[in-house]
């Protein structure tokens, strides 16, 4: 089975879970003791670098946790190879978050106490990181996550500054979702975002970029909270006899519109409807019409690729001859791979030292993809540009990218998500 057909049918079981997972929602659940695992013992020396990594070792997304694992792994088994990080060799230790934020927040006081990192790969999802990134950590430490892509991060992130991300943010989504409706001819769409703070901004965000490619007659319409809140939406949008819905938001939340939708005869047979990757949903159809769940059949939106066309890197050669799928993977690897660089650029595992060098290294002169390669150019003074697993790394944004490639799905009449072909990704900008 290729990689692209393995990673379509996992993205269709359970890209949903990691995505409600963003949901800043307060967790019930207790606060509790990570589950450690040393997978390299850490060296002695403090000026051996030590990656900690939170995981989904267990919780709701436990299933896929090697797509996580497996490419810190990989990474840090790819820089010992080359001798380590100026001259020591790469301790790691996995601790679990359980896509928690009181698990992660424990999980996270582990690693920088008790285990002494210097540097840490995750949190799997973006409600953890939200949960990190609101408190002050025990220890400074950087930190890259490759699968959080919740736009509110982005401002967090500001305010924190040792946070990186290598998933492209949610306001890039929401221009390739904006490119797919105008791409279709659409003229006048109306946007149907849930009030939340994954909704709202993202339907802003969509607006914006819509208007700013000349669809004016584009609008926003908010999803009322009380009861009737989705009939209510539904009949404003109605109002102005758009040519298109667009539906921004989770399956729990947006199943309500959905149902107004069919109820008025403006279901995705009748008028065309998009949606946000939130909705990428094999229950989705279930929660709108548990008789007939292909009344969602026809939608289609965007997601962030997990094999973006045109990039041939080692790695993702490396993933599948090791049997693991590739869900968020290549980021994930590149988070890990840019913080060994920049602990080399920086002679240093000390985290603000790491922080300085982190971006660096993605705007020098020399092209390199492979730790070694790069850290031959990095040892003649020279200056690199680190092209990635998951991203070439044109564009660069403080902590996160400035560019990203989405895939394009759509609910068939199983109701479940299928992915195009990789000749009709989007590319942002």
């Amino acid at each position: 089975m290729s990689v692209r057909r393995r990673t379509t049918r996992l993205t269709t079981v359970l890209l949903s879970v990691v995505l409600a997972a963003c949901s800043t929602s307060d967790s019930t659940a207790p606060d509790a003791s990570p589950s450690t695992t040393t997978t390299i013992p850490r060296p002695g020396a403090d000026a051996a670098l030590t990656i900690g990594q939170l995981a989904p070792i267990t919780g709701p997304i436990a299933t896929i946790a090697e797509s996580f694992t497996a490419p810190v792994k990989l990474a840090v088994d790819e820089m010992n190879l080359s001798l380590g990080v100026n001259g020591k060799p790469v301790g790691l230790v996995v601790a679990d978050d359980a896509s928690d934020p009181a698990t992660g927040r424990a999980a996270i006081a582990s690693l920088l106490d008790a285990n002494r990192v210097d540097a840490i790969v995750g949190p799997s999802t973006s409600q953890v990181a939200l949960h990190l990134l609101a408190r002050p950590l025990p220890h400074p430490a950087v930190i890259c996550s490759g699968s959080n892509s919740y736009g509110p991060i982005s401002i967090a992130a500001q305010r924190r500054g040792s946070y990186f991300r290598t998933a492209p943010p949610d306001r890039l989504q929401a221009d390739a979702l904006a490119q797919l409706v105008i791409a279709d001819g659409r003229t006048r769409p109306v946007v149907i975002a849930a009030p939340d703070d994954y909704g709202t901004p993202f339907g802003a965000e969509m607006i914006k970029r819509l208007k700013a490619r000349k669809v004016s007659a584009a609008k926003l319409v908010e999803i009322p909270p009380e009861d009737t809140g989705a009939t209510r939406a539904v009949a404003r949008a109605l109002a102005g006899n758009p040519d298109s819905v667009v539906l921004i938001g989770f399956p729990d939340g947006i199943a309500p519109v959905m149902r107004a939708l069919v109820a008025q005869g403006k279901g995705p047979i009748q008028i065309p409807t998009y949606g946000s990757d939130g909705l990428q949903n094999a229950e989705f159809g279930a929660l709108v019409d548990p008789a007939n769940p292909a009344v969602v059949a026809g939608m289609k939106g965007t997601t962030p690729a997990g094999a973006p066309a045109g990039i041939d890197h080692p790695f993702n050669a490396s993933l599948f001859a090791a049997g693991v799928e590739p869900f968020f993977s290549a980021s994930t690897y590149d988070c890990t791979i840019l913080i060994g660089l920049a602990a080399v650029s920086a002679r240093s595992d000390e985290p603000g030292a790491i922080r300085v060098h982190f971006a660096r290294n993605l705007t020098g002169k020399t092209e390199c993809s492979t730790f070694a390669s790069c850290i031959a150019v990095l040892g003649r003074r020279g200056t690199i540009h680190y092209r990635g697993a998951s991203s070439r790394f044109d564009r660069w944004a403080r902590f996160e990218p400035g560019e990203g490639v989405f895939d394009v799905w759509t609910l068939g009449l199983d109701a479940r998500p299928t992915l195009a072909p990789p000749e009709q990704q989007i590319a942002v900008p």
